[in-house]
């Protein structure tokens, strides 16, 4: 084979020569690459067998995504790992690239030790947990019967507790406060603990209170204390709600091949955030059965958690509660109340690491909020602001998110414009323009009441109806009524000597009145 292939190198470089001068430089490099693929065939190099450990030791790995964390640089890592990756095939070096960025810091090893050094837990009392639905209980009987360990246990209850509404956490903080408080003040001692509470009341970063309890722990006298004070810090930093949240955090649900794929499109200059944010998305959709609801709970529970530690508890429980409900431009809704929030917050120079927030932010809108940037203004305007996602230029005086409502001091009427709106209490059935205190003002055709919804002494009808009371056909202006059972209208009091349901016939010797009353009934004078 190797004859054959310097044979016909060498006849296609003199041809090269005689007709296409131009190509020998370009053989010439063919021909070096093609001899250093087969030495490496030689030396077994080409082959899969290769993993990522077997390359890199644990700590090269570990210092690599320290680096990554610090500066979020991938093209500084894919450089740094590609000068371990000499002689590896491409498509390899692709899928150990892949197989790194799906890789935890080593760390994490020291969990493992913990499980049996680490002194156990002290247990909550069953009142501390009398918040636990049947799904709570369901995975800690899971972890039990995996024969998973106590600290297992704990980090669950940490996370179901970190994730109730605040309304019920409001009933037990004070237990697990305590209980907190107890268990590192008697591992750590009274002058750190201070030293914490004060980094905490002095609002500092969430990554310098932990690196500061790193510190304190890595300064105890045994393994086991410092074991045992970690745990009790992972626990209880989710009981004081001081977790920070990572865009990373959001995307651990994504394949080796995914996050990527991910890295690449962050890294090229031509591709920007919304496509970034869009293969995100794709993939979220593409995913099916426990891939599908593991990346629908790590970006459900991690944008919850994200929005209320940087905007807040009760935003993130109304947009949680806007989200569920959904309905007609839901999605929008969400997001403009989301984003308005942010950007108020932001101007106010009251956030930290603005890009990192807008960055994880853009995600939770476009998976979390099944936001595409519609705008939808109830038919009140077609343009919506770019940053915060609210409508503008709204028609017919309203205001809003979405143009669905109109300043306090008005209503929106049936026409979809914002008037100047009677008493909601002063229905005056067409009778009257005017009311004040909920009470119609003079009322029209013959009405009276509050409402004019009565007709005047001497008159009958129906103004409830929007018609104009009639005057009563009885002597002198009398008052009369409708008798539902003879079905006419009957004068209430008659003059003396006179009697009948008009007052037509006399008693004795008084002349009977003749008037039309006699001849009115219901049928000639509807109600």
């Amino acid at each position: 084979m190797n004859s054959n292939f310097d044979e016909f190198r060498k006849a296609a470089i003199d041809l090269a020569v005689d007709r296409y001068p131009t190509s020998v430089d370009c053989l010439d490099t063919c021909s070096e690459d093609i001899e250093k693929y087969k030495e490496y065939i030689k030396m077994g190099m080409t082959t899969i067998k290769n993993s990522l450990t077997e390359l890199l030791d644990e700590e090269q790995i570990h210092q690599l995504h320290m680096i990554l964390d610090k500066t979020q640089r991938v093209d500084l890592i894919q450089k740094g790992l590609h000068q371990h990756f000499h002689g590896i095939s491409e498509k390899r070096r692709e899928e150990l690239l892949s197989e790194f960025f799906a890789t935890k810091p080593y760390r994490a090893r020291r969990s493992t030790m913990s499980r049996t050094i680490a002194r156990e837990p002290t247990p909550l009392s069953p009142e501390m947990l009398s918040w636990q639905t049947t799904r709570h209980k369901n995975v800690l009987l899971k972890l039990k019967k995996g024969k998973s360990s106590q600290w297992d246990a704990m980090n669950v209850i940490g996370d179901q507790y970190y994730h109730l509404r605040r309304s019920v956490r409001v009933l037990y903080d004070p237990q697990f406060m305590k209980y907190c408080n107890e268990s590192l003040l008697a591992i750590i001692g009274n002058t750190s603990f201070t030293q914490l509470e004060e980094m905490v009341r002095d609002s500092e970063q969430l990554e310098h209170i932990w690196n500061k309890y790193q510190q304190i722990i890595g300064y105890l006298k045994n393994e086991e204390d410092q074991l045992t004070a970690e745990h009790y810090g992972q626990f209880c930093r989710k009981i004081y709600r001081l977790l920070p949240i990572e865009q990373a955090d959001l995307m651990s649900w994504l394949s080796p091949f995914q996050r990527f794929r991910i890295a690449e499109m962050i890294q090229d200059p031509e591709v920007d955030d919304s496509q970034v944010y869009e293969k995100l998305y794709e993939f979220f959709n593409k995913a099916s059965g426990d891939a599908k609801d593991e990346a629908d709970e790590v970006i459900t529970l991690g944008c919850r958690k994200f929005i209320a530690h940087h905007l807040g508890d009760q935003l993130a429980e109304d947009i949680e509660d806007l989200r569920v409900a959904g309905g007609a431009g839901s999605s929008h809704h969400t997001a403009a109340l989301l984003f308005s929030k942010h950007y108020e917050i932001a101007e106010a120079g009251e956030l930290a690491h603005q890009k990192r927030i807008d960055e994880s932010l853009s995600i939770c809108k476009r998976i979390y909020l099944d936001y595409d940037g519609s705008c939808f203004c109830n038919g009140r305007s077609n343009t919506c602001d770019p940053k915060t996602h609210v409508c503008q230029n709204c028609t017919g005086g309203t205001i809003g998110y979405q143009c669905e409502k109109c300043p306090d001091d008005l209503q929106l009427d049936k026409s979809g414009v914002c008037s100047t709106p009677l008493d909601e209490e002063c229905n005056c059935h067409n009778h009257a323009t005017e009311c004040m205190d909920g009470m119609c003002q003079n009322c029209q055709g013959n009405t009276i009441g509050d409402q004019c919804e009565l007709c005047d002494v001497g008159y009958f009808g129906d103004p409830t109806k929007e018609k104009e009371c009639k005057k009563c056909p009885c002597p002198k202006n009398g008052e009369c009524s409708y008798n539902t059972f003879s079905n006419i209208i009957e004068c209430n009091d008659c003059p003396k000597g006179h009697i009948g349901e008009r007052c037509e016939d006399s008693e004795k010797s008084y002349q009977p009145y003749t008037t039309e009353a006699s001849t009115i009934t219901l049928v000639d004078n509807q109600l």
